[in-house]
């Protein structure tokens, strides 16, 4: 026999082995349920299982035969047979190899490998596997004993009728809920599916259609669904079941009642969540700030914003308006323009350029957009309406907000246009330079760094910035503090708010702050060259300070909507009457206090106790504020409380949501704390007690 008819040999035979023991095991399992299903089901169970077993052992077969592959031979031989020197795949490789070492080792393996498959044959195949298969044919012959005694085992078990009476007997206190179906129909304009559920609580999406189907394992005249708020809805009957419908807009609870019959065996109540549909999201792309002032050579206005919602969106419209003149000559005209978003129905982005000339766009206006995008809720949709965006053409001088003081509130203070009279002196100085001596110009110069620099402090002070390199302003005092107790700057440190600090400036946002560090910049610029008596040098560092402080100007012009003076009405009846009823005691608003309007503490106390807790000041007090924080789950536990007088872990969750209920402590002043030795007798001595 040659080495390859050997080694396939080998092959089958391992393959064969592990079939077998397949067979062996699966064997008595599948006889032993063929006779249950037999004695239970009839013949047709039996066979089902047989086809099963047989099904399952092909699959076996297959699966071993792609298993003991001729790879899996090769490593079993050199595993079990040391003199193959782990060469068997050598051994058997077709033709000769390229080195003459390796065709060496190929006709030595090859000799011992056929001498070996001749004479001692390795045994490759798996061992039976003894105490399993014990195990598994004790399982089935079990299976086939309790088979033979399953008729005489119901000839003394009673029949299913008699179970169901007497289970009906045991349980003659309570009606049972044999079936329940729960069929809810979402809006269609929420595109949500049906959906069949077969329990009495459910979420779902606000303003979908519920469906009750019920079926008792008794006779009832009326059954009803009543809800927390006192509602009820009667369900009529059709056949065996008891069937309604209600639309559900907010989240309930609800009992099931019956009448002409035994309540309920579990007569818990039902909780029905809804998912509320929220409005459409807006979120404005381009431009980045609210407010934009126009660019050189700007002819039209990007626009871009994003809408997303969670059902669907549906119109799109934008708002301009157009502010313009000035004073009380202000007209504002307003129109409208729909868009057409790009993506799904339920996120869409919105792109447009607007033609600021087409519009009118001139020197002095605002442009004023809004996007309002509405959502498909019927029967009203709701509407989302993103943040006013101004596109602002600044006018060209003057002051500005001038009788303006109802539509424009002007934030710098008057000294910033002081800057205009820094230019005007240093103009003058060129002017007059060769009449003048060079003393006299050094002098001149200087007065004028003096006055920029002034100037430049007080703009700093918007900044934070209220001293110079952290020294005091020109004119003040800066003795130097002793070291330790009561020096300044620890002082300011632990208990001030240090305005030097041009990071903790709050009065105006990033952006104007920027410009006016600007401004600053060329103003120190200015201020260098003045110093050095050239004024001709200062002069474009002066203009270019001007240009950013009315950019600053402009920056901190603010549009408000013009309203008109309204007072509270006066009540004349009350005049010179005397009545002190609406006065408070100032002298006792930190008294403590006690709220007690509502019942949590009285109901935390019971809780607490072994007595029977009195829920129903709790239950009226959630119906007047639905807004609790899932008051559902409140009325729920209280419920509870209310039904099953023992059961101690109820009255512990209800107990752990009242907790979060209750009334905030009011605040206290705490009593100052009294001085030790040292501290006592630094007092004695300011009051003049020692001496």
């Amino acid at each position: 026999m040659s080495i390859e008819a050997a080694l396939t040999r080998l092959r089958r035979s391992a393959s064969a082995r592990a079939v077998l023991i397949d067979v062996a095991a699966v064997l008595p399992l599948a006889v032993g349920f063929a006779v249950l299903g037999d004695s239970l089901a009839g013949p047709p169970s039996a066979i089902a299982v047989l086809i099963a077993a047989l099904i399952g052992v092909i699959a076996a077969a297959i699966r071993h035969a792609r298993r003991h592959d001729p790879g899996w031979l090769l490593r079993q031989l050199d595993a079990t047979c040391p003199d193959f020197e782990d060469s068997s795949a050598l051994a058997v490789q077709p033709g000769l190899p390229a080195s003459a070492l390796a065709a060496f080792q190929q006709a030595r393996i090859r000799s011992r490998m056929a001498s070996r498959l001749a004479n001692d044959a390795p045994d490759l195949r798996a061992p039976w596997p003894r105490r399993r298969l014990q195990k598994l044919w004790l399982a089935g012959l079990a299976l086939v004993g309790f088979a033979q005694l399953l008729p005489s085992l119901r000839a003394v078990l009673p029949a299913p009728e008699a179970i169901t009476a007497s289970a009906a007997r045991a349980d003659a206190s309570g009606t049972q809920i044999t079936a329940v179906r729960l069929a809810i129909t979402p809006p269609a304009y929420t595109g949500l599916p049906e959906s069949r559920l077969d329990r009495l609580d459910a979420k779902f999406a606000a303003g979908s259609t519920v469906e009750w189907r019920l079926r008792l394992d008794r006779t009832a005249e009326a059954v009803e669904l009543r809800f927390h708020d006192d509602a009820r809805l009667a369900l009529t009957r059709s056949g065996d079941d008891w069937r309604g419908s209600r639309v559900i807009d907010t989240a309930t609870l609800y009992r099931i009642e019956l009448r002409g019959a035994a309540a309920l065996a579990d007569d818990r109540a039902s909780r029905l969540d809804v998912i509320a549909d929220q409005p459409p999201e807006i979120l404005v792309r381009e431009p980045e700030q609210t407010l934009t002032v126009i660019h050189a050579a700007q002819d039209q206005w990007n626009l871009r914003f994003e809408a997303r919602d969670d059902y669907g969106l549906g119109e799109a419209e934008l708002s301009i308006g157009l502010a313009q003149g000035a004073g009380d000559q202000v007209k504002l005209s307003e129109q409208q323009v729909k868009l057409a978003g790009e993506g799904d129905g339920k996120a869409r982005r919105y792109r447009t350029a607007l033609d600021l000339k087409a519009l009118g766009f001139a020197q002095g206006d605002d442009l004023i957009v809004r996007l309002s995008v509405a959502d498909r809720r019927e029967p009203a949709a709701q509407n989302s309406t993103s943040p006013s965006l101004i596109l602002r053409w600044p006018p060209d001088s003057g002051p500005i907000g001038e009788g303006l003081e109802g539509t424009v509130q002007k934030v710098a203070p008057a000294y910033f246009r002081s800057q205009r009279q820094i230019i005007i002196d240093t103009e003058a100085l060129i002017a007059a330079r060769p009449s003048i001596s060079a003393d006299q110009l050094q002098e001149d110069a200087d007065t004028l760094g003096v006055d920029q620099k002034i100037l430049r402090l007080r703009y700093g002070e918007f900044l934070g910035e209220e001293f110079e390199n952290g020294a005091p302003h020109e004119g003040e005092a800066a003795a130097a503090a002793p070291a330790g107790f009561g020096r300044e700057e620890n002082v300011l440190a632990e208990f001030g708010h240090e305005h030097n600090e041009s990071e903790a400036a709050t009065l105006m946002d990033p952006a104007t702050k920027v410009l006016l560090r600007a401004a600053l910049n060329e103003m120190w610029q200015a201020e260098l060259q003045l110093r050095q008596a050239q004024p001709d040098a200062a002069l474009p560092y002066e203009y270019k300070a001007l240009d950013l402080i009315k950019q600053v100007q402009q920056a901190e012009r603010i549009y408000l909507a013009r309203t008109g003076l309204e007072l509270p009405p006066f009540d004349a009846t009350r005049r010179l009457s005397g009545e002190r009823d609406s006065l408070t005691d100032r002298s006792r608003l930190l008294d403590p206090r006690i709220d007690d309007s509502t019942p949590f503490p009285q109901l935390l106390r019971q809780l607490d106790g072994d007595g029977r807790a009195d829920v129903a000041p709790l239950l009226a007090w959630v119906k007047t504020h639905p807004e609790t924080a899932d008051a559902l789950g409140l009325l729920a536990d209280a419920d509870r409380v209310q039904r099953e007088v023992d059961c101690a872990a109820c009255r512990r969750a209800l107990a752990a949501r009242l907790w979060p209920l209750l009334p905030a402590p009011p605040s206290a002043v705490k009593a100052r704390r009294l001085p030790d030795a040292a501290g006592q007798a630094w007092l004695d001595g300011l009051s003049g007690a020692g001496r």
